[in-house]
């Protein structure tokens, strides 16, 4: 029987991730739960699970704290946005339990089903995007069923942010700066793209230069052939 050396084995694994998405969803609802504070999460909290979730979304979830906040102060009379609900579930109350299905892996992602039970006896489904970070899997996305309840006009919870936060709004104060230094997870897909683009670019016109080329050699050899035979051509004798 053949064995295939240690560090061959090793990389046929997702990039060495540490841990399951199973495990990485168990671990971010468990303290979710345990917390139990609905909205936007304040610092501290955001930071005792912030682990388990991915840069681009713990970015946002920061700035969507300092938006509500920055709501409430200018309207104090009013609920502010994202201070109520639970965005991990998309729903207005923060569940009593969850349950995760089993993920679906390719490559260095995974999607996994999430549910959840509420004290009035109603559940719903959320769909989980994980990709390896820092040789962890994190929570990268939420796919929510009901974002409008809380709000959000996008299908997932960093699409819903993203466009209520994109967007200035001087009569509370708020700069949508903000996001500048929050990475986003189709940057490199983008760069990939455009990268292609230009490879693409390049090599059309490579072609249409080696074509101009040859067109332009054969036409000096036909130009060249055809002077040839004129000065070879002899006048008959009379």
């Amino acid at each position: 029987m053949r064995f295939l050396p240690l560090f061959l084995f090793c990389l046929s694994l997702p990039a060495f991730a540490l841990g399951t998405p199973e495990e990485a969803a168990n671990a971010f609802y468990s303290a979710r739960l345990s917390s139990g504070s609905p909205g936007a999460p304040g610092g501290l909290e955001l930071a005792t699970y912030s682990g388990n979730l991915g840069p681009e979304l713990v970015c946002l979830l920061g700035a969507a704290r300092r938006y509500s906040e920055a709501y409430s102060k200018a309207r104090p009379t009013e609920n502010a946005p994202l201070s109520l609900g639970d965005l991990y579930s998309g729903a207005l109350n923060i569940p009593d339990g969850f349950n995760l299905g089993k993920a679906s892996i390719k490559g260095e992602q995974a999607t996994l089903s999430a549910g959840f039970a509420f004290a009035d006896g109603s559940h719903r489904e959320s769909t989980l995007q994980l990709r390896i970070h820092k040789r962890h899997w994190v929570i990268h996305d939420i796919e929510l069923g009901t974002p409008g309840e809380l709000g959000l006009s996008g299908p997932t919870l960093i699409s819903g942010l993203r466009d209520l936060l994109d967007k200035n709004d001087e009569s509370i104060g708020w700069n949508a700066r903000e996001l500048s230094g929050c990475p986003q997870g189709n940057e490199l897909a983008r760069l990939q793209a455009e990268k292609q683009k230009k490879s693409g670019a390049k090599k059309s016109s490579s072609s249409k230069k080696a074509t101009t080329s040859k067109k332009s050699t054969a036409s000096k050899t036909t130009s060249s052939a055809s002077k040839k035979t004129t000065k070879t051509t002899k006048t008959p004798a009379k």
